[in-house]
C-alpha cells in the first residue's frame, strides 16, 4: 500500500497535467458552440452506427425465427389459395372489390385489459378508420384513428371490438368478442342451442359488413357449454392470429363500402 502511495505522489504532476486537459476539453466544448456541436455530431454518428450495428446483429440471429414465420404465413397461404380454388363461387369474382394495403406492425400490446397496434400505414397509403385489418393467419383488428404516416388498430384483444362472424360449417350468425382474460382466447356469442356445434368448428368472417370480407378466419372453437336452461351456447374460440408475434398485417378497403352504405340510408 505504501508502495502504491509512493507511486502516485510521484506521478502527481502527470496527473495534475491530464486532469487540467480533460478540464480544458470540457470547457472547450462546453462554451464553444462551434466545437460543441462538432462534439454533438460526432457523438451522435458514434451513436447511431452502434446502434445500427446492434440491430443488425439482432436481426442476425433473429433470421431463423423470422424465415420459419415466413414459412408458416407462405403455408397459411397457399392453403388459403387452394380453398378459394375449389369454391363454387370464384374468389376471382369479388377480388375486385378489395384493396390490399400491406404494413409493418411497430407497437403492438397483447397483455393489457384493452389493446391496440400500431402500424406503419396511414393516410398517404389511403387507410381510413374503420378499415378490417387481418394477418397471414386470420383477423387483427379494426382502425380506430389515422395520421398521414401511421394508423392505431383496435386489436382483437380489445372489449369494444364485435365482430360479426359465423360458424363455417353450419354458416350460423354469432358474434366474437374478447373477454380481457387470456390473449389468445376470445368469447363466441349468440349460437342457439339447437345447432351442433362442436369444438373444432372454424369461426370465420361473416361479410355481413364492409369491415372484412366473407370466409377470414377469426379461430377454432375450443370450449363449449350447454346446460338444458341456456338458450344460447358459452364457447370460446383459440384465435387464429397469434398476437405475441405478430410483426406484419393488410388493412381491408372495401371499395364498394359507400354504394352498400347508402343503401342503408334509404
Amino acid at each position: 500500500m505504501q508502495r502504491l502511495l509512493d507511486f502516485l505522489y510521484q506521478q502527481r504532476e502527470l496527473a495534475v497535467f491530464i486532469g487540467l486537459e480533460i478540464l480544458s476539453v470540457w470547457l472547450l466544448i462546453n462554451f464553444n458552440n462551434r466545437y460543441n456541436a462538432s462534439f454533438l455530431n460526432s457523438s451522435n454518428e458514434a451513436a447511431a452506427s452502434l446502434t445500427r450495428t446492434s440491430n443488425n446483429i439482432d436481426n442476425y440471429f433473429n433470421l431463423t425465427e423470422v424465415n420459419e414465420q415466413l414459412m408458416l404465413e407462405n403455408e397459411h397461404l397457399q392453403q388459403e389459395l387452394r380453398m378459394l380454388r375449389t369454391k363454387k363461387d370464384s374468389f376471382l369474382d369479388t377480388v375486385d372489390q378489395y384493396q390490399v394495403i400491406g404494413a409493418r406492425v411497430i407497437n403492438n400490446t397483447f397483455d393489457r385489459s384493452v389493446n391496440f397496434v400500431t402500424i406503419s400505414a396511414g393516410r398517404k397509403d389511403s387507410v381510413q378508420v374503420g378499415m378490417g385489418v387481418i394477418s397471414a393467419f386470420g383477423v387483427v383488428g379494426q382502425v380506430k384513428s389515422v395520421t398521414n404516416n401511421f394508423a392505431t388498430i383496435y386489436s382483437l384483444l380489445h372489449p369494444k371490438l364485435l365482430i360479426s362472424s359465423k360458424v363455417k360449417r353450419t354458416d350460423t350468425k354469432c358474434t366474437v368478442q374478447w373477454d380481457q382474460e387470456i390473449y389468445d382466447r376470445a368469447s363466441l356469442k349468440y349460437i342457439p342451442r339447437h345447432i351442433p356445434l362442436k369444438e373444432g368448428d372454424s369461426i370465420v368472417t361473416s361479410g355481413f359488413n364492409s369491415v372484412f370480407p366473407e370466409d377470414v378466419l377469426i379461430g377454432l372453437v375450443d370450449e363449449l357449454y350447454l346446460e338444458e336452461h341456456m338458450t344460447f351456447y358459452e364457447a370460446k374460440i383459440k384465435l387464429a392470429t397469434d398476437f405475441t408475434s405478430l410483426n406484419q398485417v393488410f388493412v381491408i378497403n372495401d371499395l364498394m363500402k359507400e354504394e352498400k352504405d347508402s343503401l342503408l340510408l334509404e
